[in-house]
C-alpha cells in the first residue's frame, strides 16, 4: 500500500514536472518553427521577387531586341527598295537613250536612203537625156546626108526616073534610119523606166531593212511595291507576384512541437500503472 502511494506521489510529481516541461518545450518548439518559417517565408519572397524582377528585365530585353530588329529590317528593306528603284530608273534611261539614238539613226537612213533614190533617178534621166541627144544628132546626121544626096543627084543632072528612083531609095534609107532610131529611143526609154522601178524598189526594201533595226520604244516596268513594315514578336509580360504567391502567413503555434511530452506520458503510465509496478516489484 506504501508502495502504491509512493508509486502514485512519483507518478503525481513526474507529472507534474513533465506538464510544465512539455509547456516549455512546445513553447520552445512553437518559437524555434514560427522563426524558422517566418525566415523561409522571407526567404521564399526575395527569391520570388528577385525571379520576378530578372524575368521582367528579360521581358524588356526581348521587346528591345526584337524592336531594335525589327527597325534594322524595316532599314534594310527600305533601302533595297529605294536601291532596285534607281536600278530601274537607270536602265529605263539607258533605254530610252538607245531608243534616241536608235531613231536618230533610223532618220538618218531614211534620209540617205532618199538621198540614194534621188541620185539614181537624177543618173537614169541624165542617161536618157544623153541618149535623146545621142539620138536626136544621129538623125540630123541621117537628114543632112540624105539632103545632100539629093542636092548631088541635082548637080549631076539626073532627071526623070533615075532621079525618082535615087529620091526613092534616099527617102527609104532616111525612113528605116530613123525608125532605127525611134525603136532606140523607145528601148531607153523602157530601160530608164526598169530602172527607176528598180531603185524604187531598192528604196523601199532599204526602209524596210532600217524599221526592222528600229528599236520599240521601251516601256517604263511597274513600279516594286513598298516593302511592308516587319512584324513584332509580344511577348507576355511577367505577373508581379501577389501575397500568395509567397505562400500562406505563418501563424505562430500552427505547428506545435511534441518535445518534452515523454514527461508527461511518464507520469501518466507511473500513476495509472502504480499497482502492476508494486507486483513486479515483490512490494
Amino acid at each position: 500500500m506504501a508502495w502504491d502511494l509512493a508509486i502514485q506521489g512519483l507518478g503525481a510529481l513526474l507529472g507534474g514536472l513533465g506538464g510544465q516541461a512539455e509547456a516549455d518545450a512546445q513553447n520552445r518548439a512553437i518559437d524555434a518553427t514560427y522563426k524558422q518559417e517566418r525566415q523561409a517565408r522571407r526567404y521564399r519572397k526575395r527569391s520570388t521577387m528577385a525571379d520576378w524582377r530578372h524575368s521582367t528585365k528579360q521581358w524588356r530585353l526581348n521587346e528591345k531586341n526584337e524592336e531594335t530588329l525589327g527597325a534594322f529590317k524595316d532599314a534594310t528593306n527600305l533601302q533595297d527598295w529605294q536601291y532596285n528603284l534607281k536600278i530601274q530608273d537607270f536602265e529605263y534611261a539607258s533605254q530610252m537613250k538607245q531608243y534616241a539614238k536608235s531613231e536618230q539613226i533610223y532618220g538618218q537612213q531614211l534620209t540617205f536612203n532618199q538621198m540614194a533614190q534621188a541620185a539614181a533617178k537624177e543618173a537614169e534621166y541624165r542617161k536618157l537625156e544623153d541618149a535623146m541627144k545621142e539620138m536626136a544628132f544621129q538623125n540630123q546626121d541621117i537628114v543632112i546626108k540624105a539632103l545632100q544626096s539629093e542636092g548631088v543627084a541635082a548637080v549631076k543632072g539626073q532627071q526623070g526616073r533615075s532621079a525618082e528612083k535615087m529620091e526613092q531609095a534616099e527617102f527609104a534609107a532616111l525612113g528605116r534610119n530613123q525608125a532605127i532610131l525611134a525603136e532606140s529611143l523607145l528601148s531607153a526609154k523602157t530601160d530608164t523606166r526598169m530602172a527607176l522601178r528598180k531603185i524604187a524598189n531598192d528604196k523601199f526594201g532599204a526602209d524596210l531593212a532600217a524599221e526592222a533595226n528600229r528599236m520599240l520604244r521601251p516601256d517604263r516596268l511597274p513600279q516594286p511595291p513598298k516593302p511592308l513594315t516587319t512584324p513584332r514578336a509580344e511577348y507576355l509580360k511577367p505577373r508581379k507576384p501577389k501575397e500568395f504567391d509567397f505562400g500562406p502567413k505563418i501563424i505562430k503555434g500552427a505547428m506545435a512541437s511534441s518535445a518534452g511530452s515523454w514527461l508527461g506520458a511518464g507520469a501518466s503510465f507511473l500513476s495509472n500503472n502504480s499497482g502492476s509496478i508494486a507486483k513486479a516489484l515483490g512490494v
